[in-house]
């Protein structure tokens, strides 16, 4: 019968046992003689107690897996927070980098910005472009520096007009090297020269002497360009 298999609950040894053992007692009966009123009531308790070992509830089941907690909405955009902080950073950075004046932080930073652009010009015409850029940023250093009250002010004004007589130089004998007057780059150059004027005039009674002289000389120049036809 199905309940004398023998049990894979903690109980089995008993029950093995027990199950052996009348099996064993009934193969003696099969042998020979007819069971004794003992035998059936020993039988029976034991058959019982078998039965009842095989209705004994499993155990607890295992403990469940703690649920995985889900990690919160600031935990999973930190990076991309930390990617806009670095990129408002970087962007302010490169906004103060190009307002920056001679005697500043980050000034030589500009410079070297300015000094890559240029080594990667194709053409003598975008050099020529880049080196006006470049004269127009000094223009508008040294009207900055104009209001300054620091003790080097001068001697910051001083260079940046040479660095904006360099550039200028630069930039207009590629352009009178390059073509006819009547050319576009021509007239860009014209456009850049009156520019150049409308910007350094104006600064002429608020510099000293030397810088003065310097500023005067480089209008006479671009003036001289403009006058020749280029």
């Amino acid at each position: 019968m199905g309940w004398w298999r023998p049990s894979r609950r903690p109980c089995d040894g008993w029950v093995t046992r027990t199950t052996g053992h009348v099996t064993a007692r009934l193969l003696s009966l099969r042998l020979g003689g007819a069971p004794s009123p003992e035998f059936r009531a020993s039988l029976r308790e034991e058959l019982l107690r078998a039965h009842a070992a095989e209705r004994v509830p499993a155990g607890d089941p295992p403990a469940r897996r703690p649920e995985v907690r889900r990690r919160s909405l600031l935990v999973r955009l930190r990076p991309a927070i930390v990617f806009a902080v670095l990129l408002a950073g970087m962007y302010a950075t490169g906004v103060r980098t190009y307002h920056s004046v001679p005697g500043d932080v980050l000034y030589p930073l500009k410079r070297t910005a300015e000094s890559t652009l240029l080594s990667l010009a194709t053409d003598d015409q975008e050099r020529a472009e880049r080196e006006m850029i470049a004269a127009r940023l000094r223009a508008a250093e040294t009207a900055s520096l104009v209001g300054y009250s620091a003790p080097d002010r001068d001697r910051l004004i001083e260079q940046a007009l040479d660095d904006m007589e360099t550039t200028t130089r630069a930039a207009l004998s590629r352009v009178q090297h390059r073509g006819p007057a009547n050319s576009e780059e021509s007239r860009e150059a014209r456009r850049f020269a009156r520019e150049q004027r409308t910007m350094v005039e104006p600064l002429l009674p608020k510099l000293d002497d030397e810088n003065r002289d310097k500023a005067n000389k480089y209008l006479s120049y671009i003036d001289t360009f403009t006058a020749s036809g280029h």
